[in-house]
């Protein structure tokens, strides 16, 4: 099923993470936790299309983005796991892949108003699930300009909120860097994972859960 283009104007719903919840992420350790993605590599180039990013405003301009989940299990799932398939055979993940990626934890100190992509919000949009949020990475190209609609239209959205897709008892939320300067505070939480004991349990623990190898 190929996500279909947004019509505007939408119909979208609106949720809040209150300020000094925990947004958590699996960062690389080369930058602070609360870095925002830019979005182009170092020659301005557009860098590889995720679900919801990169976008440009309406002037053109490329927005930061970072993307976290409301739990540090939620942030696993949604990098460490990214790629490994439900219906695979054999799940595998090479844990050296991931040796300079950490656990950061952020907190907004006012309250953040996103824009709901949960059940209810998608039912707003007349979007389908299976468009938006469980489709596959060839139409991210696609479910990115829903993104960029709702950036545009929404002037006070300062992201997106929705159930994550590779854990969805948790939210996982994308976030609009030229909207939330000084907003978020970021803390790392021990150091990477190839020097972290206690993320790599963490790890793998979500990884016996899920019946995902991972050494």
């Amino acid at each position: 099923m190929i996500c279909r283009a947004p019509v505007p104007p939408l119909d979208p719903l609106f949720d809040r993470w209150p300020a000094g919840q925990v947004i958590h992420t699996i960062h690389n350790t080369a930058y602070p936790p609360g870095l925002f993605n830019p979005g182009v590599d170092g020659a301005g180039r557009p860098r590889k299309p995720t679900r919801f990013a990169p976008i440009r405003d309406m002037a053109g301009k490329v927005v930061p983005y970072l993307y976290g989940g409301a739990t540090l299990d939620c942030a696993i799932f949604e990098t460490v796991f990214h790629e490994v398939p439900i219906d695979a055979a054999d799940k595998f993940v090479d844990l050296d892949d991931f040796a300079q990626r950490g656990h950061g934890q952020l907190a907004p100190n006012r309250e953040l108003k996103l824009v709901d992509l949960t059940s209810e919000g998608l039912h707003r949009l007349k979007v389908p699930k299976e468009e938006l949020i469980t489709s596959p990475p060839r139409d991210y190209p696609l479910t990115a300009r829903w993104a960029e609609a709702l950036h545009r239209q929404c002037a006070d959205a300062d992201g997106l909120l929705w159930m994550s897709r590779q854990r969805d008892r948790d939210h996982a939320l994308l976030l609009f860097g030229d909207r939330l300067a000084g907003v978020l505070s970021g803390t790392r939480i021990g150091g990477p994972l190839a020097k972290n004991p206690t993320l790599r349990d963490a790890v793998l623990q979500a990884a016996l859960r899920a019946g995902i190898e991972a050494g």
